[in-house]
């Protein structure tokens, strides 16, 4: 983390919030770019880019207002395409090993395409923020190159084949890809875009994205506490504890003041829009997050459509 010295100059910083999002997803980028905006408190600007395809236009205008109507005169959002030029150089033979559309891959180009500013954070669209994000900007020393959570199920327990089928050394250091914080000159400094596009292209990956950072950076992340990817809840922990207890416990101590809550699809932590009735105060504050997008979408069509 940045020393206080340090603090000021890095605020002054510029910084950038990504996401990537297709389609009927939007709705869950909404939300997470609302949750964003509320705990912002900041006085410095902050842009979010969103990099989309195949999304309404009135949907695009829509969000693009939501930080106004949050009174939050701070933040700006803007929509972009993908990063075509760099997925073009990816062989049509890629695959993610996980089912998932090769979009996974536009957030490794972010440092190349958006290179004009000094920070980028990446976001998954399942995610709710909770803390005002230049935290986790903040978390990243200058000689950083790329930080990120441990991914909970693999700190946890992992076995030797696991270690081999990811191809790597070790999994001391494997993150998960859904929240990322990148210094972007370093970023471009450590892996240019043609060594970035040439490990893409050197075999398919049992998890895509997220095995092409891990290998990439591998030895070169700094690991950020566990509150900023809240990826289990404690029914999932438990199921785990047996394995590495010192661990769960671990995690469980900064569960309950999450810093950005990641609902990652698993059967340890479930998805709050796959059911109406919330089970955990974490899917209702989704709830309680996407309502508030919804009422402002309304509030805001039906003014419109007076006119």
């Amino acid at each position: 983390m940045i020393s206080k010295n340090d603090k000021g100059t890095n605020q002054r910083m510029s910084r950038a919030v990504a996401f990537a999002v297709k389609g009927k997803h939007i709705m869950l980028t909404a939300t997470a770019i609302n949750s964003l905006i509320q705990h912002y408190h900041s006085q410095t600007p902050l842009k979010m880019v969103v990099q989309s395809e195949s999304i309404y236009q009135a949907d695009i205008d829509f969000i693009r207002t939501l930080p106004a109507l949050n009174h939050q005169p701070n933040i700006s959002v803007e929509f972009w395409k993908p990063p075509y030029d760099f997925m073009k150089r990816v062989s049509e033979n890629f695959s993610t090993g996980t089912q998932l559309p090769k979009m996974v891959l536009w957030r490794l180009f972010l440092p190349y395409y958006f290179s004009t500013y000094d920070q980028i954070v990446y976001l998954d669209n399942d995610v709710l923020v909770t803390t005002d994000i230049n935290e986790l900007f903040d978390q990243l020393t200058e000689d950083d190159v790329i930080g990120g959570v441990l991914d909970y199920s693999n700190a946890i327990y992992h076995t030797p084949e696991q270690v081999k089928r990811f191809f790597l050394p070790n999994l001391s250091q494997y993150i998960n890809g859904g929240v990322l914080v990148m210094n972007t000159k370093a970023y471009r400094d450590f892996v240019s875009a043609d060594r970035m596009i040439a490990q893409i292209n050197k075999r398919n990956y049992p998890l895509g994205d997220q095995s092409i950072l891990n290998i990439t950076f591998f030895n070169h992340i700094h690991v950020l506490p566990w509150r900023f990817n809240r990826q289990f809840d404690r029914r999932g922990l438990k199921e785990y504890e047996p394995l590495n207890p010192s661990r769960v416990h671990e995690i469980e101590s900064q569960l309950d003041q999450p810093g950005i809550i990641h609902f990652i699809h698993n059967n340890h932590f479930w998805s709050p829009w796959e059911k109406f009735s919330p089970s955990t105060p974490w899917e209702q504050l989704w709830w309680e997050t996407f309502a508030d997008v919804m009422h402002k979408r309304v509030t805001s069509s039906a003014e419109q459509l007076k006119q």
